[in-house]
């Protein structure tokens, strides 16, 4: 059996499977973005719909841009963590911990839990005002363009991977959470470079000349190679850093799901070898398409390349590119049906802020799940 899929078994998101074979219960999970995380009433009753409409998973948004909806340094201050409290969180009495709230709520529906935590990228449309954010504290970290040009922190500043430094920083803040807080899953989003163009920092520059003896080629495939090892080795560390804290945790990653294309060739994740070298438990091709058949394909692709590992596609739930309401609940399924047949270990959808909006309009249960794939046993949880 695959090591993941036991661990889910052990933590109640996969409830039956014979030794050695294939787990009889699909995984479905409901991204919860950090804006649905701001008060007590937001955090429960995201937990009891997903609940209600037969998920058995949740990542729970709780590092959005550099900053945290949770208390860092909970129980044990080890690993390095100075990151400012979300604007999110703001208005809020200071110990709330949508996190803990998030775990307790979620162990007690059954649901697995995982923290959903956005790497690289630590700005998004707004220049932090706290001096303790990362882009304040490091702005020598933040990626130049290969024309030499920062990126603005007022509009989506990223960390650029190729700074060891700051590869350290941001993985000791990932594994402070662990330390802290009984997740299921560390579920790594964002953990890419921007865009092919990106990385020119002349910290990371320097560095790839004292390794390599070779300038900064964006042409140059040993610049490229170089560019996705450092997603690797920061995933590879993660990983095993996080294991040692709790070997039982499942970490996961969002990746683009054009693996060969996009993924490995555009923003350097190499997900193929992290998933058959074992660097993640679990991958979630973001197969935001529109089109069943090529969810279909995308998905088959990654099945191809998982390894001992699972595969969960991610669905989105609305036409991003035009703005329009979320889809029909039916095309939705047809999506959902799309994965199951390409042999995917789960689906996983984006997010709760167009489902809720589904529900509103008045999507049941039955309309997602009502389905073929055996469901978890509420009572035996």
């Amino acid at each position: 059996m695959k090591r993941a899929a036991a661990i889910l078994l052990a933590s109640a998101l996969l409830t039956s499977a014979a030794a050695g074979t294939e787990p009889a219960v699909e995984g479905r999970a409901l991204w919860i973005p950090a804006w649905e995380l701001t008060s007590h009433a937001d955090v429960r009753g995201a937990i009891i719909q997903a609940a209600e409409y037969r998920f058995n998973a949740v990542f729970v948004q709780v590092r959005y841009r550099g900053d945290a909806l949770y208390i860092p340094h909970r129980c044990t201050s080890y690993y390095t963590n100075p990151e400012p409290r979300s604007i999110y969180m703001k208005g809020q009495p200071g110990d709330f911990d949508p996190l803990a709230l998030a775990v307790e709520e979620g162990h007690s529906w059954g649901l697995s839990v995982h923290a959903w935590v956005t790497c690289f990228e630590v700005t998004g449309g707004f220049a932090p005002q706290d001096e303790n954010h990362v882009v304040n504290r490091h702005p020598e970290w933040v990626s130049c363009d290969r024309w030499g040009n920062r990126m603005g922190v007022g509009h989506r500043a990223w960390l650029d991977p190729g700074i060891p430094e700051a590869r350290d920083y941001t993985a000791s803040v990932l594994l402070d959470i662990v330390s802290n807080y009984e997740v299921d899953g560390l579920h790594l989003d964002y953990v890419r470079y921007e865009g092919p163009d990106m990385g020119f920092t002349p910290i990371a520059v320097s560095d790839y000349w004292v390794r390599t003896g070779l300038d900064a080629d964006p042409e140059d495939e040993e610049w490229r190679a170089w560019r996705r090892d450092n997603v690797t080795e920061f995933v590879d560390r993660v990983q095993r850093e996080a294991r040692e804290i709790n070997p039982e945790i499942i970490v996961s990653a969002a990746v683009f799901a054009d693996r060969a294309g996009d993924a490995y060739d555009g923003v350097c994740q190499d997900w193929g070898r992290w998933l058959e070298e074992g660097l993640i438990d679990l991958a979630l091709p973001m197969s935001y398409s529109l089109n069943a058949g090529t969810i279909g394909r995308q998905t088959t692709d990654a099945v191809t390349h998982a390894g001992d590992g699972l595969v969960y596609t991610g669905i989105a739930l609305r036409n991003y590119n035009d703005g329009s309401k979320p889809l029909d609940p039916a095309v939705v399924r047809s999506h959902i049906e799309a994965v199951r047949a390409a042999g995917a270990d789960g689906v996983a959808i984006f997010s709760y802020t167009d489902f809720r909006e589904m529900i509103l309009a008045g999507m049941t249960p039955d309309d997602l799940f009502s389905d073929s794939a055996e469901e978890p046993d509420r009572e035996e949880w």
